[in-house]
């Protein structure tokens, strides 16, 4: 009902419209009634449908209380959730921070896919979420940002592929070679640099996720723009673009309302052994 549509229903809670709708009819057959009504390509509540959306409404604010009630009783613990496009530099650079002035009782920390990490920083089920950027084109209010860490942006490319049989490698020689990009490490899809060459900012192909990228990239004899310090990779090999310095940014995502001194302490820390 917020969205007035199926489709933008379902994208918001990662599930396909067909889903939605199966939820609309099951939910229907247990009310014994017509919810919603579809006409003229808008949805509209019948006086059965404002009923029940009513309750709905009210049961949701209820999760919610008990969510913030069990994170109430977890504040000591500072949940935080890592890109997992992010390589094993980074993960060993936070339990320095915990070594140096923490323990690990006082974190839980996850590695997630950049959709769910976003969906769980929403929900208030995260604290903090490492990565790029938040899949969902809007960032709410209550969702603040701070810059970890800038590092160049490298072409990534299969240990066979025929770009590594030019001697004198630069940004050019992609020319003739297809880029691949996913929307979940959005690193990969990152146009209109400075100082981009044309070739950067063409047209991208993009496939789900990134282990697909990774296939793509070393299987296709393809290329991928990434990060050249950060990005998780085992079989591929990372090379700087001479004359080429786009850049992109590791942030910290993170929930507003939580203690704001200790919040701002950590993003701190989390900032200063990055850069170390």
């Amino acid at each position: 009902m917020e969205l007035k549509s199926f489709t933008k229903a379902g994208a918001r809670n990662y599930v396909t419209q067909t889903a939605v709708s199966q939820q609309i009819a099951s939910l229907e057959k247990m009310a014994g009634g017509t919810l919603l009504e579809r006409g003229n390509g808008e949805i509209c509540l019948t006086e059965l449908g404002e009923i029940v959306y009513e309750y709905a409404r009210e049961m949701v604010q209820t999760r919610r209380k008990l969510h913030e009630i069990e994170r109430y009783k977890e504040s000591s613990v500072l949940r935080i959730g890592i890109d997992s496009s992010i390589n094993k530099l980074f993960w060993a650079k936070m339990q320095k921070m915990i070594n140096d002035k923490h323990s690990e009782k006082d974190f839980r920390f996850s590695k997630l896919d950049s959709y769910i990490g976003s969906r769980m920083l929403r929900e208030n089920t995260l604290d903090i979420y490492i990565g790029y950027g938040l899949n969902d084109l809007e960032q709410p209010d209550e969702i603040g940002e701070k810059p970890l860490i800038s590092s160049r942006i490298g072409a990534y490319i299969g240990h066979e592929s025929s770009i590594n049989e030019h001697p004198e490698f630069k940004a050019k020689d992609l020319e003739r070679y297809v880029r691949y990009g996913t929307k979940s490490y959005l690193c990969s899809v990152m146009n209109g640099q400075k100082n981009d060459p044309q070739l950067l900012t063409q047209g991208i192909e993009l496939v789900d996720n990134v282990d697909t990228m990774k296939l793509k990239v070393e299987f296709n004899d393809g290329y991928a723009l990434a990060d050249s310090r950060y990005f998780s990779y085992y079989d591929g090999d990372m090379l700087l673009l001479p004359g080429y310095d786009g850049e992109c940014v590791i942030k910290a995502f993170y929930r507003k309302k939580r203690n704001k001194k200790k919040i701002k302490e950590i993003l701190e820390e989390l900032q200063n052994v990055v850069k170390s």
